[in-house]
């Protein structure tokens, strides 16, 4: 089964909720927009796919045509360096995100007869074992799905929030049944399911969908200045005594706590001990 993470990366286009600057060139374009994503992009994005425990993925990076070049060649680079072959990335003119993706994967990724394409956004990180995990879980929703459903969605409930403020970094619990953090579906390769514009939120009621409630989190939700999605976070401040299990999760908060320094007395280790 192909496992593909899909990314949006400053994407001039349609592609369901939409920031203000995603519609604005000048804002989408400017320098140091650009420099604030390429650092959340490497250190948590890029970061959790290097950190997979199962390596058989491909990444397909969707950019702008228009995006300027030194931009376009450090995105490249960094891609190329982190993840080798495994990340494909394109640029193209204005159009929907989701037909983007389906034309390079269908010309690109067909191996396998069954496919799973999964959400990322390039200042999100999935879990270390994500796509070990959740190949297991689509290889089950392809066996169970009911009689005339050729797909099915898979959703993961339970992750963190990264509050990114005032130089250092705010851990929150994250639980949401119907989100597209590491949103997913399996379904026949040559098929024109995909996970954009299909409005997450009512997923629960109008798709075949798995909801997958784990203990430990399967993603990171970053919430910072330059962010592209609504900014809503809990006040359920991850615990010192649980910082041992997200650094199983996810490896890269070493050294991005090393940037940015925890910022609630909650979670510091050393107010534990």
């Amino acid at each position: 089964m192909h496992m593909i993470y899909e990314m949006r990366y400053s994407y001039f286009g349609r592609s369901g909720w939409q920031s203000e600057a995603s519609n604005d060139a000048a804002k989408l374009f400017d320098d140091a927009r650009l420099d604030g994503r390429h650092y959340f992009l490497e250190k948590i994005a890029l970061r959790s796919l290097a950190d997979q425990s199962d390596g058989d993925f491909g990444l397909i990076v969707l950019s702008a045509e228009a995006l300027p070049e030194r931009h376009k060649s450090r995105l490249q680079q960094v891609c190329g360096d982190m993840l080798g072959d495994r990340a494909h990335v394109i640029f193209r003119g204005p159009d929907s995100a989701g037909t983007c993706f389906t034309r390079y994967r269908k010309a690109t990724f067909n191996r396998d007869p069954w496919s799973t394409q999964i959400v990322l956004d390039d200042d999100d990180a999935v879990s270390a074992d994500f796509t070990e995990k959740l190949r297991a879980e689509a290889m089950a929703a392809k066996k169970l799905r009911a009689p005339g459903e050729e797909y099915c969605f898979l959703s993961h409930a339970r992750g963190i929030s990264a509050v990114f403020r005032d130089g250092q970094i705010s851990l929150r619990h994250r639980l949401n049944a119907a989100t597209n953090l590491g949103l997913a579906v399996t379904a026949p390769t040559g098929s024109r399911r995909q996970p954009f514009g299909i409005a997450h939120k009512k997923i629960l009621e109008r798709r075949p969908v798995r909801v997958i409630y784990s203990r430990s989190p399967s993603y990171i939700r970053a919430v910072h200045d330059s962010n592209d999605s609504r900014a809503q976070y809990s006040d359920n401040i991850v615990q010192a005594d649980e910082m041992e299990k997200m650094h199983r999760a996810f490896p890269l908060l070493r050294e991005l706590i090393a940037d940015w320094p925890i910022a609630d007395a909650e979670t510091r280790v050393e107010q534990a001990a």
